[in-house]
This record gives structure tokens, C-alpha cells and sequence, in this order.
């Protein structure tokens, strides 16, 4: 079995891009939940400076003075979030030092306790991880300004009541807990936003393809209804217009026929992968098989039809009925937007390759749309309306199972000069994975 899409460039583009929307949205989040946050630390604060003070009431400007601190900080850090939310990490940085200091040098100062400095420490790791959204980074921030202040603590004289070792033993351990739930948390919340992206798109395209197939479905079973009526009604008089009548149903029908083998195609391309049949068989065979096949009525009048092929002796060992898939779908492309002048089919072999080249003499695509013609639902527009005719599967078809096939297809055109599709596969299969 051969994935195809998980990997691709446009899978990584869509991924890097709801990154960058994680991002944004977590900044927004920081400076919107900064202030709730800080009001409740402020809050706790308050209730536990007021106990303190309660019993040592000496202490009441030392509460006092690094209770403004705290709130001098966090006001800070609320208009700078508010005015500069993409160096929201930044100011959680300096608030996080900040903050640490300030509760290091009351409770190792005023205090002169090592060890509530420690627990204050332990308590801003915490707190970090409950009020800041910002994963690991964050976090990290945290711990250096801990350690730092914790130390700084002890260089200023705070008593240690316990052996400096067992204190930084106990800093050490809980800043690696915070830091790996931090981690944890950060990486829950960045897949639950990625599958809530993933599910919004999914529902998007779904939405998107269910309009247009059921757009692209109407057209022809109207005609067909409509035509089908007058021939019952006996509206036509003269045999002509009959067949005429009977023509344009059947037109009709076939284009109801492409579609359904299109949504068929790319239902087996995106359950999963895409199986492959592999065989060895000669070039020219599998391409005389596909001429023969071909329905007569691709073909509009003015427009021919011509191979070279014939040089072609090179055999290969892939799957035969995915080949002709790919030519198939490239050859009614081409047919369909020609409106005069030859469709070429040629076929060039190659050291451990063979190149199929589809060129047509139609309206050739503008430039801005070389890149996405091979999307789902992708067409050429020549910079105007797009196309009729399709919608938009059969080279997003062509590309997957080419790649499926281990090859490569490209395109050269110019409006007003045709188009030519070149598939370039290799002679033997990549083994599948």
C-alpha cells in the first residue's frame, strides 16, 4: 500500500500555517486571561500579607512596600501585553524574574528564612504553569529566574535550615515536573488545536465538494430529463432533430459517467492509499490497449487525435491499469479544452524511464494557475471565470498516481499556445511501503 498526501508539501505548508495560528491565538489568549490571572495572584496575595501582618504587625510596610511591587509588575506587564502582544513571552520573562526576586528578597531578607524562600520559589513554578499558556518556554523562564533568586538568597545572608544540597535538590526535582507538565500541557493543547483546524477544513472541503458535484451533477441530468421528455412527447418532427436529441443524452450521460469514475478514482486515492497491481508488460502494448478504448465521441469535429508511439520498444514493470489511467485522464483533458487544430500522444524512452507526452493546441492555462490545477477541484481560468466542462479531479488524479507510480508529471503552457503534460515514470516500480 502507497500513502499519498500524508506527507506532501501542501500537508506541511497546512500544518506549519495552524502552527502559526496556535501561536497567534495563544498570544491573544495571554493578553486577554493575564489580567484575570494576576488579579487572582494579587487576590491571594492580599489574604496572605493581611495574616502575616495580622501577627507581626511590625512587618506592615515591608508587606506593604512588596505588595506595590507585585502590583507595579503586574499592571506593567497587563498594558505591555495589551500595546505589544507579539513580545507577550518576552514580558512573561521579565515578570517571571521580576516577581522572583521580589518574593526572594522579602521572604530572604526581611524573612531571613532560605527555606520560605525555597517554597516561594516552588510556588512561582506553579503558578507559572496555571497562569501562563506558554508551555516549556515559559516555564523555563521560570525555573532560571527561581534558581537565580534562590541563590541570590543565600548569597545575601538568608539562614538555611536545612542543607543547601536537600534545597537545591528540592528546586531541581519540581522544576523538572513543571517543566515536563508544562510540556505535556503545551503538547495536548497544540493537537486538540490542530484536529479542531484539521476537523473545521474537513467539513469545509466537504461542504465545497458536495456543492460543486451536485452543481456539476444538474447540468447533465437536466438535459437528459428535458430531452428525454420531448422524445416521449413526440416534440420532434423531423428525424434529424431526433437524433440530435438522442445525441446530445448521450453526450450528457457520459459526462454524468466521467464524474461518477472520477469521485470513484478519488474515493480509493483518499480512503488511505492507493493499491498497486504490478506487472511487466511492453510500452506499445499498454498504449494500443488505451487507443482502442477510447471513446469515439471525445473527439469534436476540427480536432484530431494523433500518437507517436511507435518507436517506443521499452518495457516496463509497474501497474498497467494505473498508467492508463493517467494517460486517459491527461488525453480527455486535453480533448476536452481543444476546440481545434490536434491532441498528440508520444511516448520517448529513457535510460530507466519513459516519458508520455500529452500536448494539446486548446487555450493553454495562464501562469497563476500552473501550480494549482493539480489541487482537488483545481482548474485553469486564463485569469477570467474557470473553465467549464469539470470539476477539477482529473489531473489532481494524474498527479497522485503518478507519484503513487514513483514518477513525476509537469506542465508547459501559455494561454493562446496549448498545454503539454509530461509524465516521466520509471521503468520498475519503487518497492511499496
Amino acid at each position: 500500500m502507497v500513502h499519498v498526501g500524508a506527507t506532501s508539501e501542501r500537508a506541511r505548508g497546512d500544518l506549519h500555517n495552524i502552527d502559526a495560528a496556535y501561536r497567534e491565538d495563544t498570544r491573544r489568549l495571554i493578553a486577554n486571561r493575564f489580567p484575570i490571572a494576576g488579579c487572582i495572584f494579587l487576590g491571594l496575595m492580599a489574604i496572605a500579607y493581611a495574616i502575616e501582618w495580622t501577627y507581626y504587625p511590625e512587618r506592615f510596610w515591608s508587606l506593604l512596600l512588596c505588595y506595590g511591587a507585585f502590583v507595579a509588575v503586574l499592571v506593567a506587564s497587563v498594558l505591555a501585553l495589551r500595546w505589544q502582544p507579539r513580545h507577550a513571552l518576552a514580558i512573561v520573562v521579565v515578570g517571571s524574574i521580576a516577581i522572583a526576586f521580589l518574593v526572594a528578597a522579602y521572604l530572604a531578607l526581611v524573612q531571613g528564612s532560605a527555606e520560605l524562600c525555597l517554597l516561594g520559589m516552588i510556588g512561582l513554578l506553579t503558578g507559572e504553569v496555571v497562569q501562563f499558556p506558554w508551555g516549556v518556554r515559559g516555564q523555563v523562564s521560570a525555573t532560571i529566574a527561581a534558581f537565580a533568586a534562590y541563590l541570590w538568597s543565600l548569597h545575601a545572608g538568608a539562614a538555611p535550615a536545612l542543607p543547601v544540597a536537600y534545597g537545591i535538590f528540592a528546586l531541581v526535582s519540581h522544576a523538572l515536573m513543571t517543566i515536563i507538565g508544562a510540556q505535556l500541557l503545551e503538547s495536548y493543547r497544540l493537537t486538540a488545536y490542530r484536529e479542531a483546524a484539521e476537523s473545521a477544513r474537513a467539513n469545509a472541503a466537504k461542504g465545497e465538494f458536495l456543492a460543486t458535484v451536485s452543481h456539476e451533477l444538474r447540468t447533465p441530468l437536466n438535459i437528459i430529463v428535458g430531452y428525454t421528455d420531448l422524445l416521449l412527447d413526440g416534440a420532434f418532427e423531423q428525424r434529424s432533430e431526433e437524433v440530435d436529441a438522442l445525441t446530445r443524452i448521450r453526450y450528457s450521460s457520459r459526462q454524468l459517467l466521467d464524474l461518477i469514475q472520477s469521485m470513484l478514482d478519488l474515493n480509493r486515492i483518499e480512503s488511505g492509499g492507493i493499491s498497486l497491481a504490478v506487472e511487466e508488460f511492453q510500452v506499445a502494448s499498454a498504449i494500443e490497449s488505451l487507443r482502442a478504448g477510447l471513446p469515439a465521441n471525445w473527439c469534436k469535429p476540427g480536432v484530431a487525435l494523433a500518437w507517436d508511439t511507435d518507436a517506443v520498444q521499452a518495457r516496463m514493470r509497474t501497474d498497467r491499469g494505473k498508467l492508463e489511467m493517467i494517460l486517459r485522464n491527461l488525453i480527455h483533458n486535453a480533448l476536452k479544452y481543444t476546440e481545434h487544430g490536434a491532441v498528440t500522444v508520444s511516448a520517448r524512452s529513457k535510460a530507466d524511464a519513459v516519458d508520455f507526452v500529452v500536448a494539446d493546441t486548446g487555450q493553454g492555462i495562464h501562469a497563476d494557475d500552473l501550480d494549482r490545477i493539480f489541487e482537488m477541484f483545481g482548474q485553469g481560468s486564463n485569469g477570467g471565470p474557470p473553465r467549464g466542462g469539470g470539476v477539477g479531479l482529473g489531473l489532481y488524479i494524474v498527479k497522485q498516481l503518478a507519484t503513487a507510480l514513483g514518477g513525476a508529471v509537469r506542465v508547459d503552457s501559455k494561454p493562446g499556445a496549448g498545454s503539454r503534460f509530461t509524465v516521466s515514470l520509471p521503468l520498475q516500480v519503487p518497492p511499496q511501503q
